[in-house]
């Protein structure tokens, strides 16, 4: 997860340049809306859709007679309903939906219809216009809000879980039915890259059938090691949560005729910087960028494309029962991997329909060099889809995402082969991704998003520069009286670890953090933040972060000092809650050995185990 997170921290600072209807109060409400959504594209000819063969394409239609009977809605040209399905197990009394779209703006609430009850929570409904609104959150409880999740026909529900993990209560992908333990099983294959073996998971859906004559679409994916399921004693990247893709899959092969398995090589550790960048120029460092946020690559990302398409892709069609054309084949990642997926798709469309580019750090490479390969790359007869996804300008790259996605437009890419969801709210974390992949479903197998048009302008409203916030040192008046408050900080015993020196890593779930004291930008790159040794004590304390929900304690060792061999020490991902663990003190369980890292992370050691309690000094 450290990885991640650091990534993330270094991309974003400059190395990455009409109405709704209420579900209790309508006379369709009473009906089944569940019903299976037709999703044919709409650059399709109505004559192509009768004489189409459905196992020749991902844009499978259900029969004129079978939606007579499954609609029951009345639907006008511009409108176009899909039920919302929530199971909430925090058994709410009430729930109210909040529609938007990313771009927009347009917003509407929605008050759900709580329909029945199952072992698994509460079941709310209710209904939205999928043409207006591309994204929904939740209210309830106590003035509490979720997340932004997906919203489009595409999304079977989203299951409301009460996860002690979490400093806030997350929605996972649902259908009815779902194992809501999110941990699916796949198989695992070992492909032979340069001198060393790559792995690849493979998940095929509960019925998938090897022998039928309806073949299914394929979902390639990076970041293997974070997008299916989580724990790191299996090679995950955190303990806490994944992309859960599996789940948004299943959902969407509920609600609609469309199947899929999905292949996710996994890029971690030490080659990830090498797979994930190709090599097209010189890389583009910030001259003013500390040296320990500059990309520093072997740039091996033309030869790990040509191995996705040269030596996973046989390998995945001659073992399973899938398509072989570009039009069944899709690509996604994030961060570096919405780099190379975007180099990917666009120096292979003869394999990639679609390319799923979030977050992308398209700023290591500069204007001069991207123009070269986009002269090179555009061909508007068999240009590859492209959805682009990125959260804030300043916080999850899309400053350069922006950028791209303006250079594409003048450079004539055709308008109805991209789409932006621009979501100013996000930053460079798993969730955010994981919130938007039914939309990237969507986009493969429509080819659109109902929801975003083609060509729309993007421009952020917050332009905030992160190179010009980051914090070296907290700066705080000695004498201000809060310093002598102890639940404006949070602590670490060091009396068995006996580290020499003491940091603190954190970030936010939606926002990054604040000082709770000044009020301030309050982020850091790893390690974090050294910390403040209490006189005649091994207790470390610092100004605690206020916005963050997670938090690390490390020896102050970067990553560049492990990689030449130095020891380093940390904790695995602590759940931080402002509001409980201010005031607090944490100490690791040393009865437990500490994980040891793989490869040139093979001096760095992870404590599994610990617990907080009240600091009384």
């Amino acid at each position: 997860m450290k990885i991640k997170k650091t990534t993330a921290i270094i991309l974003s600072l400059g190395l990455c340049l009409p109405m709704l209807t209420a579900c209790g109060n309508s006379k369709n409400n009473e009906k089944d809306t569940s019903s299976k959504t037709s999703n044919t594209s709409a650059q399709e000819s109505q004559k192509e859709d009768e004489t189409k063969n459905e196992s020749e394409s991902p844009q499978e239609s259900k029969s004129e007679e079978s939606k007579t009977e499954e609609s029951t809605d009345v639907q006008t040209p511009d409108k176009k309903m899909h039920t919302l399905l929530i199971c909430d197990s925090l058994k709410n009394d009430s729930m109210t939906a909040t529609f938007s779209n990313s771009i927009s703006g347009a917003t509407e609430d929605i008050v759900m219809t709580k329909s029945k009850e199952t072992d698994d929570g509460l079941i709310y409904t209710c209904q939205a216009d999928t043409e207006k609104y591309n994204m929904v959150h939740l209210n309830y409880g106590n003035k509490l809000k979720s997340k932004d999740v997906a919203f489009n026909s595409f999304v079977a529900g989203w299951y409301l879980k009460d996860d002690p993990n979490f400093s806030y209560d997350p929605l996972l992908p649902y259908a009815e039915g779902l194992d809501l333990k999110y941990d699916p099983s796949f198989e695992t294959a070992k492909l032979r890259f340069r001198d060393y073996e790559k792995t690849i998971y493979i998940w095929t859906p509960a019925d998938y059938d090897a022998k039928s004559s309806e073949k299914y679409s394929t979902i390639y994916t990076f970041d293997g090691q974070s997008v299916l399921t989580q724990g790191l004693d299996r090679g995950m990247d955190n303990d806490k949560e994944s992309w859960n893709i599996a789940e948004s899959v299943t959902g969407m092969m509920s609600v609609t005729d469309n199947k899929a398995i999905i292949v996710s090589i996994v890029t971690d550790g030490e080659s990830r910087e090498n797979e994930l960048i190709p090599d097209l120029g010189e890389l583009y460092n910030d001259p003013d960028m500390p040296d320990e946020f500059k990309i520093d690559s072997k740039k091996f990302g033309n030869e790990f494309a040509d191995f996705v398409c040269d030596t996973v892709m046989p390998y995945i069609q001659h073992k399973y029962n899938v398509y072989t054309d570009a039009k069944h084949n899709a690509l996604v990642g994030s961060s570096l991997g919405g780099l190379e997926t975007f180099y990917t798709v666009l120096a292979h469309p003869d394999k990639f329909s679609t390319g799923g580019v979030m977050s992308a750090t398209f700023g290591v490479y500069d204007e001069k060099v991207w123009n070269s390969f986009l002269d090179k790359n555009i061909k508007s007869d068999n240009a590859p889809f492209l959805y682009f996804y990125a959260g804030s300008y300043g916080f999850d790259n899309g400053d350069v995402m922006e950028k791209m996605y303006i250079t594409l437009a003048e450079k004539n890419y055709p308008q109805d082969k991209i789409v932006y969801n621009k979501y100013e709210r996000g930053t460079h974390l798993i969730l955010f991704w994981r919130n938007v992949f039914s939309e990237f479903l969507q986009a493969f197998f429509m080819q659109r998003v109902e929801a975003l048009d083609f060509g729309a302008e993007i421009e952020y409203k917050d332009r905030t520069d992160m190179r010009n916030n980051v914090v070296t040192e907290i700066k705080i008046d000695e004498n201000d009286p809060r310093l002598k408050d102890k639940n404006n900080f949070v602590y670490y015993d060091n009396s068995e670890t006996k580290w020499e020196n003491v940091y603190a890593f954190w970030w936010g779930d939606e926002s990054f953090s604040t000082n709770i004291i000044t009020g301030g930008f309050y982020e850091t790159g790893w390690p974090g933040m050294k910390m403040e040794q209490i006189e005649g004590t091994d207790i470390y304390r610092i100004v605690a972060p206020e916005g963050a929900g997670n938090i690390i304690f490390d020896s102050g060792i970067t990553d560049d000092e492990v990689k030449k061999g130095v020891t380093a020490y940390q904790t695995r991902d602590i759940v931080y809650k402002v509001n409980e663990n201010t005031g607090m003190v944490y100490k690791i369980d040393l009865s437990q050995k500490p994980k040891k890292g793989k490869g040139s992370e093979s001096t760095k050691f992870v404590y599994l185990k610990g617990s907080w309690s009240e600091y009384n000094g």
